[in-house]
């Protein structure tokens, strides 16, 4: 797979992690270093972070191999050769970047989607960036014992860590979608500044990863045990992820209120149910790093889980004492045991089983994650408000989705087109009276009223809801 390293996999401390050799055979350290500050994400994020990094080790150690000829690169031709990265993943040898074009010819590169792109320019973001770190952190140390080595003063990439201003159609939409960024003094003026970044990378978005939101129940219903509808119930209803929803504990569900909780493990890591897992598989809990345990249940799915729940803990449950997770396995062999530690292949075996009997066709490579994106496209465009409106905020939606970041709920929460059909056409019949169009002072007393028609009726429940 790789030309001039080989991934191998390890234990550290008794956590699944991965070590990189070089083309010397000896572990790169600076790959283990990497590796370690992953210990505490999901798996599959280790695994695929792993590999993406492993192949851009590779990638630089070719251009090593082709520009330096036996000698180390400067610090010019690394940070162009970095930039390249990119360029070389998009287009191979049909590259823009000549760089990217002569290693392309030695190092090939397989077909690469702009799907793909993302997750693989994340995991070097983010290598780079610990480099960084760690750059900074020997450098402040070599102030103290200067003979211990040698440590740049300059970083490789002068925007890793630092922050640049923002353009004004940047602070447009952080103004829209923002509630924050819309009343701080003058607007937001800065953002953290982003390596290997492209601005096509929204287009990278299949919008047919959304499970269909009107075959969901009929999804559920044809689930084979109370256990496995109670899963999906719950992954439609919440939009989680599918590991913190197989690693809910009992205590995070009020039946009485009918609400449910999302909590890291890393945030009860005493925990008797964590104590009862072997150190094998409590190396196995993972979080991305939600920011929120809030949820919001949206029906039907809410009232199928709480249904489906009640089934379960009567005639599929075991209670046995030993831990208290939620979701066990049914088969007698392991009856009882937590089913997070069930192998991704088998529940994804019966995802597409499920979605074949139900007549749903998905992208390859698509799982129950399918679920989350119905949530968020779901409660961006369609969730009835209130006050009469469809759709919540992007930054409510960013929230009930646990994003650190508004630009991630946005791959998931996607603005329904039809719906942007249909308020076009209904501006162009408000615009054009007979053929001929309103004037800009027209439109604007309309805009006005409008507001204050809408204002008075607020007033007016207002008024009702306090006698």
């Amino acid at each position: 797979m790789y030309k001039n390293v080989s991934l191998r996999k390890r234990t550290v401390n008794g956590k699944p992690s991965w070590k990189l050799l070089g083309p010397d055979g000896r572990p790169i350290e600076a790959f283990d270093a990497f590796a370690h500050s992953l210990r505490n994400d999901a798996k599959n994020t280790l695994d695929s972070y792993s590999r993406h990094v492993a192949q851009f080790l590779d990638y630089l150690i070719e251009a090593y191999a082709v520009f330096g000829q036996g000698r180390a690169l400067t610090k010019m031709q690394l940070a162009d050769t970095i930039e390249a990265y990119s360029d070389y993943l998009k287009l191979g040898t049909d590259a823009t970047s000549e760089i990217a074009r002569v290693i392309a010819t030695h190092l090939p590169i397989g077909p690469n989607s702009a799907a793909s792109l993302v997750p693989k320019k994340a995991a070097v973001r983010r290598f780079l960036k610990l480099s960084e770190a760690v750059r900074q952190e020997l450098a402040e140390l070599a102030k103290f014992r200067p003979a211990s080595s040698v440590v740049s003063d300059e970083a490789l990439l002068p925007e890793l860590g630092t922050r640049r201003e923002l353009k004004p159609h940047e602070i447009r939409a952080m103004q829209a979608h923002s509630m924050l960024a819309g009343v701080v003094a003058d607007g937001p003026k800065f953002v953290e500044s982003v390596v290997l970044d492209d601005d096509d990378d929204s287009s990278s978005y299949d919008e047919r990863r959304a499970f269909p939101y009107d075959k969901a129940a009929d999804f559920i219903e044809a689930a084979p045990t109370y256990r496995d509808k109670a899963h999906y119930a719950l992954l439609a209803a919440c939009g989680g992820r599918t590991h913190e929803a197989l690693q809910m504990l009992i205590e995070d569900i009020d039946v009485v209120e009918g609400t449910i909780r999302l909590v890291s493990p890393f945030a009860r890591p005493g925990h008797p149910s964590y104590r009862a897992l072997t150190s094998e598989e409590r190396a196995t809990l993972a979080w991305k790093g939600r920011t929120t345990q809030l949820t919001l249940l949206i029906e039907p799915f809410a009232s199928m889980f709480f249904e489906s729940l009640q089934k379960y803990l009567e005639l599929e449950h075991l209670p046995h004492g030993r831990h208290d997770f939620l979701f066990q396995f049914n088969a007698s062999t392991h009856r009882g045991r937590p089913y997070f530690l069930s192998a991704p292949s088998s529940r994804l075996e019966l995802f597409h089983r499920l979605c074949k009997r139900v007549g749903v066709t998905l992208p390859p490579g698509t799982g129950p994650h399918s679920f989350r994106h119905m949530y968020g496209t779901y409660a961006l465009n369609y969730f009835p408000r209130a006050n009469g409106d469809f759709g919540l905020p992007v930054p409510m939606v960013q929230q009930l989705l646990g994003h650190a970041d508004t630009k991630s709920t946005l791959k998931y929460a996607r603005f329904d087109k039809d719906l942007f059909k249909l308020e076009l056409q209904h501006a162009n019949r408000v615009l054009f009276r007979a053929g001929t169009p309103k004037k800009l002072l027209e439109l604007k007393l309309d805009a006005l009223e409008a507001q204050v028609t809408k204002l008075k009726a607020q007033m007016a429940q207002e008024m009702i809801a306090h006698g």
